[in-house]
């Protein structure tokens, strides 16, 4: 979304976010508690239960927006990914690069 003055309206649409190249790369733990490093989780908090749907979008929304492709590969599974995509809800500009990558995160929302 742009302002009137046709530049962008906040930071999330002019920052560089890194996107896997393959969802099979994206090899996190399925189960258990898992631990952000602080330079994803500067926010305070760092350990979230993936068994948990609220603490599992809340973790992969923040290492999608936050990380590199070594975090995603490291902290996020492929298949829960596809499974609770419609769950996570990034900022627009991430949604649209991964679905974009990987067009079946659209058919799975």
């Amino acid at each position: 979304m742009e302002g009137h003055s046709g530049a962008p309206f906040s930071y999330a649409e002019t920052r560089p976010y890194e996107v896997a190249g393959s969802l099979s790369e994206l090899q996190g733990p399925e189960r258990g508690v898992v631990v952000l490093p602080l330079e994803l989780a500067w926010g305070g908090r760092t350990e979230f239960d993936l068994d948990d749907d609220y603490d599992r979008s809340a973790a992969y929304k923040i290492v999608l927006e936050e990380g590199g492709v070594e975090h995603q590969r490291q902290l996020i599974n492929g298949r829960l990914l596809v499974e609770h995509w419609d769950e996570i809800l990034p900022a627009r500009p991430v949604r649209a690069l991964w679905e974009r990558r990987f067009p079946q995160l659209r058919h799975a929302a």
